[in-house]
């Protein structure tokens, strides 16, 4: 009965986000809809929770009624994208890139890339501490991070024979390694999408299958090299827990109690709370451990800088406890804003600067893809990618010619 329970729920699940994103999205490859399968596993956990008396159904209904208001809004906004445009933008957008300019920002990125391995490696960022590493070096993380992702849409380029783009993805994942998560290899899978989109080609049921075997490739290097995963036994379980575990913010904020305990000692406001990804690059920090982190120490007891991605209900729920109408209002308006990017990407790759183009791009296709599962990610990566425009276009101000004044013709008598 209890799997019948969760397998209709998430199929459930999967239909909605399913419909209310397809608006929105190229392909099935789309960072948005991969990053979303995870959403329909958080709610047929719930909902196997709730039906076990081990979370009170209460939860269960705000979880359906956030979702709901976040796809609503998600899809107001997406009625302003057009796959035919994006496809066209994306294109214009590489192409007007010059030969030395893609080489640059790889090579950048890539010793950028090291650079953090090998600090990786020495303070141990591997498994759940690389969140700790990623506040230690927050600067030099979100710099990378809006590098990568420029880099990315640049391995489009029709200037790229197969043999340099498979290079370059090669140097920019391989040491990504030391600092990421079991998520290594979702740029192949990014890019493989993108570059079927702008060819217009649909993902094949083979081509989905070997998707889908290289996120199981990216489990098993992290399974065996951060989580010492001993056998083929040890991955299979390590897959199919961190699949099925999406939703286990609600076992630590809820059966474990976490969230009530935390009320009184977690003392950060809502509007706080979302802009400190921007305002702790100022020295301006609104807490030492986001949510998830906090609910993960108190239910465990393990001070360190690990735990669950704060997804959304729950987060608005710690902000507006015993409240309904205020989370989905919030809810609807971060999906208008949060989807949205995909739209004001569009209208950023209109732009006369190439770094803006650029961004606006990089910005459409991959910044919006954590939304509902943890919002700031989403600031995070989009102040990694404006940085990275910004700095493309100082130097393009800094480098265009200008032409020269001519003399005017001197009069004659």
């Amino acid at each position: 009965m209890i799997f019948v329970i969760g397998f209709v729920a998430w199929t459930a699940f999967a239909l909605v986000c399913y419909a209310f994103l397809r608006k929105a999205t190229y392909n099935v490859l789309d960072p948005l809809f991969v990053t979303h399968a995870f959403v329909p596993f958080a709610g047929a956990q719930l909902s196997v929770l709730c039906a076990t008396g081990l979370i009170a159904w209460v939860y269960f209904h705000l979880f359906c009624l956030t979702l709901a208001a976040y796809l609503v809004g998600g899809r107001l906004a997406s009625a302003f994208f057009e796959r035919d445009v994006f496809r066209r933008l994306i294109v214009e957008s590489v192409d007007r890139m010059r030969r030395s300019e893609v080489n640059a920002i790889l090579f950048i990125t890539v010793a950028l890339t090291f650079v953090l391995a090998i600090l990786a490696v020495q303070y141990g960022a591997q498994g759940d501490a690389r969140q700790g590493f990623a506040r230690l070096f927050r600067p030099l993380v979100v710099l990378q991070g809006g590098l990568f992702l420029f880099s990315l849409v640049l391995l489009l380029s029709r200037r790229l024979s197969t043999a340099m783009v498979v290079a370059w993805i090669t140097m920019l994942v391989v040491p990504s390694i030391a600092f990421s998560g079991k998520s290594v290899l979702l740029p192949i899978i990014y890019w493989f999408g993108m570059r079927l989109f702008i060819h217009g080609k649909a993902v094949s049921l083979r081509a989905g299958i070997g998707m889908f075997a290289v996120v199981l490739l990216g489990v098993g290097i992290m399974g065996v090299l951060a989580y010492r995963a001993s056998n083929a036994t040890a991955l299979f379980y390590l897959f199919v827990n961190r699949v099925w575990m999406s939703g286990e913010t609600y076992i630590y904020a809820y059966q474990w109690d976490a969230l009530a305990s935390l009320r009184g000692s977690y003392h950060v406001s809502f509007t706080a709370y979302m802009l400190h990804p921007i305002t702790s690059l100022v020295g301006i920090r609104a807490y030492d451990k986001p949510l998830g982190g906090m609910l993960f120490t108190e239910a465990t007891g393990s001070d360190v800088l690990a735990g669950p991605n704060p997804i959304l209900p729950v987060l608005l729920d710690y902000f507006f406890p015993g409240a309904v109408v205020v989370p989905v209002v919030a809810s609807f308006v971060i999906g208008v804003l949060v989807l949205g990017i995909r739209p004001m990407g569009i209208a950023l790759a209109r732009s006369r600067s190439r770094y803006f183009r650029l961004g606006g791009i990089a910005a459409a296709v991959f910044c919006p893809s954590m939304g509902f599962l943890d919002t700031s990610l989403v600031l995070i990566s989009l102040i990694g990618v404006a940085a990275v425009a910004v700095i493309g276009l100082l130097m393009e101000l800094a480098f265009t010619r200008r032409p020269t004044p001519h003399a005017a013709p001197m009069a004659t008598s």
